[in-house]
């Protein structure tokens, strides 16, 4: 018995395995072999995965190498906002009404303190209205495709050139606007009352808290919104709230408050991005707008100042002339202006041949003026901003 153990473990533990590993190393010698001899048979291979180079190349396929792909989606260009009207006085011209538009306005009476005479007819009084004349004016522009290049173009070029065309109206209106409000300064020396000197340039947080009550100081009231309404350009709005850290500051007020953590958290109005909520200090609604008067070389120190305003009601008026089928230039945001867009015919007098195929273009008559008064209701000031 002790033989027969002796026998069965040597054969399960020590011949059988030695034959098991003989088997595995014949077999590997063998695949080694062919491996090596594949290699050898082709000598251009590296590493036996294959021919390398390809024996095809993005040269000898200009399908692949000269094919672009072309994305109709086009990338938004960049645009100011614009908000000028929206700090003016909107007013309707009927059609069949003539070309001028004219404002009337009673002057104050003063008070009379003068005790009147027992029994005596004192004189009337007399007082002649101040008008205003507002001469209507056109502005009218167009563009046009031919009929080859709109039926073969990849893009929608119609949609898209009607929004760059509406951009070019609202911000030919926008400056328009502006340059009414920047003749205010030279009508009421007291509009660039808050402008910034040689001496302290930048541009303070008192300058808007002290813009709605210069107004108020003339008895100048709000928008029709219940605000007084305000156009700052974002350098500003940075030099408020990121690099001043006094106290008193911007955020230092708002921060204490939790309707001020409100405005923290949510810097622009959502919907258009243009409303600045963090910096409604006094009852002033501020718009954020790159489109501001700049001055280079202002006060010959060699700094470009940038102009804030701040309007009352009636700081300017905007008169629009009401016709049907015609440009509605709406609250001077290009994106709600009705531009018309639309494919010729073919036959008409202008284009027998039909080769013009569509086209784009406005057409407003419009006019804009400041109030019958010589008190201005608004405040345009200049100072030199940090940010850049």
């Amino acid at each position: 018995m002790p033989t027969e153990r002796l026998t069965r473990w040597l054969v399960d533990w020590v011949v059988f395995p030695i034959l098991q590993l003989i088997v595995a190393l014949g077999s590997a010698i063998v695949v080694t072999s062919r491996y090596a001899l594949s290699c050898a048979a082709h000598p251009g291979a590296a590493f036996c995965d294959g021919f390398s180079p390809a024996s095809m190349q993005s040269g000898n396929m200009p399908q692949a190498a000269f094919s672009t792909f072309y994305n109709k989606n086009f990338l938004e260009n960049l645009k100011a906002k614009l908000v000028m009207m929206r700090m003016t006085t909107r007013l309707p011209m009927p059609a069949k009404s003539g070309q001028i538009y004219r404002n009337f306005m009673w002057p104050v009476f003063p008070a009379n303190t003068q005790e009147q005479a027992e029994g005596t007819v004192g004189t009337g009084i007399t007082t002649t209205a101040n008008f205003q004349d507002y001469v209507l004016g056109q502005w009218a522009d167009y563009l046009n495709i031919s009929d080859k290049a709109l039926v073969t173009s990849i893009s929608d070029d119609m949609i898209a050139l009607r929004r760059e065309m509406a951009y070019r109206l609202g911000l030919s209106v926008d400056d328009l606007i502006m340059a009414i409000f920047d003749y205010l300064r030279i009508l009421d020396p007291k509009t660039a009352n808050l402008d910034a000197t040689v001496g302290s340039p930048n541009f303070t947080k008192a300058m808007i808290e002290q813009a709605p009550f210069s107004l108020r100081g003339q008895n100048v009231a709000e928008l029709d919104t219940g605000y007084f309404g305000g156009k700052i350009h974002p350098f500003f709005i940075a030099d408020m709230v990121a690099l001043d850290t006094s106290n008193n500051s911007i955020v230092d007020i708002w921060k204490h408050t939790a309707e001020g953590q409100m405005k923290l958290s949510e810097l622009p109005d959502p919907e258009d991005g243009d409303s600045i909520r963090i910096i409604e200090l006094f009852g002033v609604h501020w718009m954020a707008s790159t489109n501001c008067t700049q001055t280079p070389n202002w006060k010959a120190t060699g700094n470009t100042a940038i102009r804030t305003y701040c309007a009352g009601r009636d700081a300017a008026i905007t008169i629009k002339l009401n016709r049907e089928n015609r440009t509605d230039v709406d609250d001077g945001n290009y994106k709600n202006m009705k531009l018309w867009m639309g494919e010729y015919q073919m036959g008409n007098q202008a284009d027998p041949p039909g080769v013009i195929g569509g086209g784009v273009s406005y057409n407003a008559i419009l006019a804009f003026g400041p109030p019958p008064d010589t008190t201005s209701r608004a405040r345009c000031w200049d100072a030199v901003p940090q940010t850049t």
